[in-house]
């Protein structure tokens, strides 16, 4: 009774909970929580979404399930679908020619109980919606697991993993490789028994030839011992060669396999006891070089790597240090011969995180989002225990591994023995510009003199207070750039030199509903130089530096709103009173009816207007007084569009494929000024 009596209120609590975020920027660390003891797997990116494979889930029903999610830029979910057989784990993901997605993982024959199993592919289309399933498991053995890849050359799919023959005693693992057509029907399979101990593909490739490579561990009886093996299989599964890899008398397991960029092989995994290794090959199997990683460390190891444009190599899984009992995700670059650059770790102390797989941005300057999984302990005091609760753990960071963005800010300063003189003095954080792959600043003195670059690819930034003399007078921008990896800040300040700026602040707004846009109406701004805006709106709310903002008061009343306009050290000051009294309201409407529909929203080429019944009356619609005409107004209030609902019509559509991506003000109104409907939309791309 106890042991049900905390699954229930384990599942009480997992049902509870919702993915979160540590925090809402750019570069983040995320968890899973829709359900008990789950994995975030797998990831591939495809039209700039993520997919994720959730490896597999305790559900309500106490059964193992899967789940595939498809999440956008930030990681936040679009849609998913439960693969909801008792007892199913996914292991691996692809993408497919046609914007679909393959998956592969394991399920058991047997609804109520733990195996056998059959390794399983299933085609999920771009909605999340399924299409397929097969058994692709080897014919007459139990198999589970699995690893799958794409090949280009005839668009079908290669499957490895293990099986257990159930003619052999002592059962053990053993390798196993299936080669399947577009459709997901097994063409030829590859197995092979000759190794004493538990064995596993755990990585595979397409080879020019039609071929492929395979890369992954074989075991022997002693405990924690076994070898890297490379296996090379031609286009009709029959094996070209094989070769293992014993760097120590320890366990050797190969994870990931990768071509490097000048046609080579790169195999990550572990070697030893537990300790991250990466290894380079020819394409015949011939070793170039190998490394092995933290040896001070209790324990690490690889499960994933990707080459960079820079020819250098980065790898992700765990790390353990002695005076941790938990493990950390793990991030790490190395250069193009192995040798370490610098390495990151994410998770908590006293808690195992893991990194199974990543996708790296595919740039220069990009970054990396690693999936995993950390084991959250979840404590329950009615029941003195703590029990661990499994997430689905998703860090996206910079290039550097890092989850910072580039501040910039400097400050300026005349001297006063010569005027035309002014020192630069940064005060700009996060970009690193002495660090290895570090970020580098550009400052611009707005005079047309030549910049100043230092950090990462220019001089080192070593000057503390770097002079600039000015050799006429006049109002200049200076610029500072903070750039790293992808990541862009800027600050920019205005110098006056013997020139009164003479700034004058002042503004005007329309209420939409509630939405408030200002329209900024200052004079003598010299944003070009430096000038720049500071909005107080009045309500608490943080301050604007947008020359024409647009904001939303949560609650009708009186606000004092104030515009600030510096240019150098010369200061204006607006204010005026804001009235909002439209908090809350609906659109215009008849007996509680809205009397307008605007779909979609968001809108993509067109915009539907349509008049809904409240507006009709036994005399005609309000129409009928000079027409319904409808205008679309930008965030600055400046009319982008207008159209007129044709007489005896109840809609009109309209194309809005020319105007730019953005939030857009709507007004509906009949004749005479009568105002029927106003609203926000927004367009994308």
């Amino acid at each position: 009774m106890k042991e049900l009596l905390k699954i229930f209120i384990l599942f009480v609590f997992c049902h509870s909970l919702s993915t979160q975020a540590q925090n809402n920027s750019k570069y983040f660390e995320k968890k899973i929580n829709f359900a008990f003891s789950q994995s975030a797997q797998n990831i591939v990116t495809t039209n700039n979404n993520y997919a994720i494979s959730v490896g597999c889930f305790v559900s309500a029903d106490g059964f193992h399930h899967a789940r595939f999610m498809l999440l956008n830029d930030i990681v936040e979910e679009i849609s998913f679908f439960d693969l909801n057989d008792a007892y199913y784990s996914l292991s691996d993901i692809t993408t497919t020619p046609d914007d679909k997605y393959a998956l592969v993982g394991f399920k058991s024959d047997c609804d109520t109980c733990f195996g056998p199993y059959h390794t399983y592919l299933h085609f999920i289309d771009e909605n999340s919606n399924s299409i397929s399933q097969h058994n692709i498991g080897a014919n007459g053995y139990e198999s589970g697991g699995g690893v799958i890849c794409f090949s280009n050359i005839d668009n079908g799919y290669y499957v490895a993993g293990n099986y257990v023959p159930t003619f052999i005693t002592p059962q053990r693992e053993k390798l196993y490789l299936t080669k399947l057509n577009p459709s997901g029907e097994k063409l030829w399979e590859y197995t092979n028994w000759s190794y004493p101990y538990n064995c596993s593909f755990r990585a595979v490739l397409p080879a020019n030839d039609g071929g492929c490579y395979a890369a992954g561990y074989i075991g022997y009886h002693v405990p924690l011992t076994g070898d890297f093996v490379l296996t090379k299989l031609n286009a009709n599964g029959i094996e070209n060669w094989t070769k293992t890899y014993d760097f120590d008398s320890g366990g050797d397991y190969a994870v990931g396999l990768i071509y490097t960029p000048d046609n080579c092989l790169m195999l990550c995994g572990q070697s030893g006891m537990y300790r991250a290794h990466l290894m380079k090959v020819k394409l015949n199997g011939d070793t170039i070089w190998h490394n092995q990683y933290f040896p001070n460390e209790d324990r690490s190891g690889f499960l994933q790597v990707a080459s960079l444009p820079d020819t250098s190599y980065v790898a992700i899984g765990s790390i353990k240090s002695n005076d941790d009992p938990g493990m950390d995700l793990l991030i790490t670059k190395v250069d193009s011969l192995g040798n370490l650059m610098w390495h990151r770790r994410y998770g908590q102390v006293g808690i195992s995180d893991y990194g199974y797989d990543f996708t790296p941005v595919p740039t220069t300057q990009g970054g990396f989002v690693v999936v995993g999984r950390t084991d959250t302990l979840i404590p329950i005091d009615s029941l003195g225990v703590n029990l661990s609760a499994g997430r689905g753990y998703i860090v996206k960071t910079n290039c550097m591994g890092l989850l910072t963005v580039p501040q910039a800010q400097f400050t300026l300063s005349q001297d006063p023995d010569l005027p035309a003189r002014f020192l630069f003095t940064n005060q700009s954080q996060y970009t690193y510009p002495d660090s290895i792959d570090g970020g580098y600043y550009h400052l611009g003195w707005g005079d047309g003199s030549p910049p100043y670059l230092c950090g990462q690819g220019y001089e080192p930034c070593s000057a503390n207070a770097i002079p600039h003399t000015y050799q006429t007078e006049g109002i200049y921008g200076v610029t500072l750039q903070a750039i790293v990896c992808n990541d862009t800040s800027v600050a920019v300040q205005s110098v006056c030199l013997g020139v009164e700026p003479n700034p004058q602040a002042a503004f005007t707004y329309t209420d939409f509903g509630g939405i408030i846009q200002f329209t900024n109406l200052s004079q003598n701004s010299y944003l070009a130089q430096g000038g720049y805006f500071s909005w107080d709106f009045g309500d608490g709310s943080p301050p604007s530096s947008a020359e024409h903002p647009t904001h939303e008061y949560t609650e009708n009343g009186s606000y004092i709103v104030s515009l600030t306009l510096i240019v150098c050290q010369d200061t204006s000051v607006y204010m005026q009173e804001v009235v909002v009294e439209t908090v809350g309201l609906p659109p215009a409407s008849i007996k509680g009816e809205n009397i307008i529909s605007v779909y979609p929203n968001p809108a993509q080429n067109t915009l539907t207007f349509t008049i809904t019944d409240a507006i009709k009356s036994p005399l005609g619609d309000l129409g009928v007084f000079g027409g319904r005409q409808v205008s679309l107004y930008s965030l600055t209030g400046q009319v982008v569009l207008q159209t007129q609902i044709p007489a005896g019509e109840a809609s009109q559509t309209i194309s809005v494929a020319h105007l730019p991506a953005g939030v857009y003000f709507y007004m509906v109104s009949a004749g005479g000024g009568m105002v029927l409907a106003l609203g926000k939309v927004a367009v994308v791309r």
